[in-house]
């Protein structure tokens, strides 16, 4: 997301420099985030608590996970880094009620991760700083052994009035302490505060910039620039000392009473480390030097037997190092023959797909073909009449044009020779088809569809169980096919085709497996009709052949309840509901439900178990 007023620290981790940016307001996510909060504010303006990571080694921008009591949707607060892996956060204003806030957030950082806790007012504390945004604050550590301390000043309340405080705050035991500095120190906002440690007990704080909330707006000189004293007197208390504007800054009492500081910080540090030294070389005596001379005698023996130790180690690990070379060089012979292998089976997929788009054994010459005028019916891409081709009575399905473009022609190629190099007795028998103009696609002609033969009458149970076997025999020889599986992608009543034969009334075939992609390319929803369609239907990544199970179970629903197909997956599932048949409702059920759908095969194996 695009935004500012964020907060933004470095941080370093296994040796990795990284920055992290939190928070902020701008232009409205294109993408957003599940584990963020994105806050729509007024004037098109969004707030957001998303964090970014980038890596500076990599170059790369990642999303890291956040846990523990993190911030909501909010900008113009202060980070401010404890130390190489923690931070701290006061303050920020929300978009949507204008608040600010007056909490302190303290983080834990890592390379994938930042956790967070909150740390809220007190009941018993009456000091504490009230909410705020567009404020400044730093960080003081006056040595190891001292607390780290966050110093606030200034600032926006909810109501938009500029504030006039500065306060203190001890991190480790979480108290506030307020600061009597100035007017002109504390009294603005948008500007930024520095601490310069001059000594442990000696802190500058330099207050630069911002806006004082009167007509005159910007700061102006002489306090643009001002800098305060924070001492620490003899109760360990922080007091406030000189503070200087801009003015005085530059003149020679300030740099006589930098130099002055210098020189007492070096004094007092210096006399801090000879304390610290004495303190350690106290107890060392005669008799802890002759500890340590044994000590060192014994470590001395202790290497030796570890360096004996060490070499029978690398002794081993050499013999170890040569079996593995063995192996490696055998494992490295298997995974040669397995590339060789692998190559020659890309190379065959390679020729078999070459000989399907270059192989026209199927082209028919459209002057062979007549149209007798007599149309079987009319769809959303092709017309299908009757024709005669060399003295046959033939379907000829004619494609509109529309799917007839430069893009479309390989496919179209590619699809007709697959449908040539199909046969099976329960597939419409594909002849052929033209390439010149309107492309003409010729089948066998069958004398009716289960979708007219619905319209008419009611089938028997054995009608139903002898065209639902020939519908699953003719799928599951496509979803067999080799090198890929065929996905129908469209079956339904209209694409079964039936003819008289036999005791129970019809042979059923399934027609338009051929054209199914084609049929796709003209769709800008999904394949197929939606009457039949499967949940996954909508995206042509999750495409397989369980997709024409699920229309497959829905056109068995539709036989058996001689009803129409609901247009709802869930007034599908209730319809089949209402089944009375129970080895074909279960089936049925199994069909739509995709946790449970079963391949074709298992249908076949399963209607052949429904006895009548």
């Amino acid at each position: 997301m695009r935004r500012g007023f964020y907060g933004m620290i470095s941080f370093e981790h296994d040796g990795v420099h990284h920055l992290l940016m939190i928070g902020g307001m701008g232009s409205k996510p294109a993408v957003q985030l599940p584990c963020y909060k994105y806050i729509d504010g007024r004037n098109g303006r969004w707030a957001t608590n998303e964090h970014s990571m980038y890596n500076l080694s990599l170059r790369k921008w990642s999303n890291p996970s956040i846990t523990g009591q993190f911030i909501p949707a909010i900008f113009s607060f202060t980070i401010n880094k404890i130390s190489s892996t923690r931070a701290i956060v006061f303050g920020g204003a929300e978009i949507t009620d204008d608040s600010a806030s007056n909490n302190i957030y303290l983080l834990e950082i890592s390379s994938n991760n930042v956790f967070w806790q909150c740390v809220n007012k007190p009941e018993a504390i009456d000091q504490w700083p009230v909410g705020r945004a567009t404020h400044a604050s730093a960080i003081i550590r006056t040595g190891s052994e001292s607390p780290p301390m966050l110093v606030i000043s200034g600032g926006i309340n909810k109501a938009a009035h500029v504030l006039d405080d500065c306060y203190i705050f001890n991190i480790t035991q979480r108290f506030w302490t307020k600061l009597d500095v100035p007017h002109s120190v504390s009294k603005r906002f948008g500007h930024t505060l520095s601490a310069f440690i001059m000594s442990p007990h000696c802190v500058w704080i330099i207050a630069v910039g911002g806006d004082d909330g009167s007509n005159d707006g910007i700061i102006q000189c002489p306090n643009i620039v001002m800098l305060t004293e924070l001492v620490i007197n003899s109760k360990g208390e922080w007091t406030v000392g000189d503070t200087l504007d801009s003015n005085s800054i530059g003149n020679e009492e300030y740099k006589t009473e930098y130099h002055q500081q210098l020189q007492l910080g070096r004094s007092k540090w210096l006399e801090e480390c000879q304390k610290q030294r004495k303190r350690d070389g106290a107890d060392i005596d005669q008799s802890t030097i002759q500890s340590l001379m044994e000590n060192l005698r014994v470590s001395k023996a202790e290497k030796e037997r570890d360096e004996q130790h060490f070499h029978l180690q690398l002794e081993q690990k050499e013999r170890e190092l040569q079996e593995k070379d063995g192996e490696l060089q055998e494992k490295d012979r298997e995974l040669q023959e397995k590339e060789r292998e692998l190559q020659e089976s890309r190379d065959a997929v390679r020729i078999y797909q070459q000989q399907i788009l270059t192989d026209d054994h199927w082209v028919i010459d459209k002057d062979e073909v007549t149209l007798t005028g007599v149309e079987l019916g009319r769809g959303s891409y092709a017309t299908v009449n009757i024709g005669i081709f060399r003295g046959l009575r033939v379907a000829v399905k004619s494609l509109h044009t529309i799917i007839i473009s430069d893009y479309n022609l390989a496919l179209f190629s590619r699809e007709m020779s697959i449908a040539s190099r199909v046969r099976h007795p329960n597939l419409v028998q594909f002849i052929g088809a033209t390439k010149v103009g309107t492309p003409l696609i010729l089948t066998e002609l069958m004398n009716t569809s289960l979708h007219k033969e619905l319209q008419k009458i009611r089938l028997t149970k054995q009608q139903i169980l002898s065209i639902a076997q020939d519908v699953a025999l003719g799928l599951n020889y496509l979803h067999l096919f080799k090198p890929q599986p065929i996905i129908h992608r469209d079956v339904s009543s209209p694409n079964v085709l039936l003819k008289p034969f036999g005791p129970a009334g019809y042979e059923a075939k399934v027609s338009d497996y051929g054209t199914a992609n084609l049929q796709e390319t003209t769709s800008t929803i999904m394949p197929g009709n939606a009457a039949y369609a499967a949940p996954e239907a909508r995206d042509p990544e999750q495409h397989s052949p369980a997709m024409d199970v699920y229309s497959y179970s829905v056109l068995l629903m539709e036989m058996t309840l001689h009803l129409l197909p609901e247009m709802t997956l869930a007034k599908r599932e209730q319809q089949a509901g209402t089944i009375s048949w129970p080895p074909m409702k279960s089936l049925i059920q199994r069909g739509l439900n995709a946790g449970a759908r079963p391949t074709m095969a298992q249908v076949i194996e399963s209607l052949k178990a429904i006895k009548i």
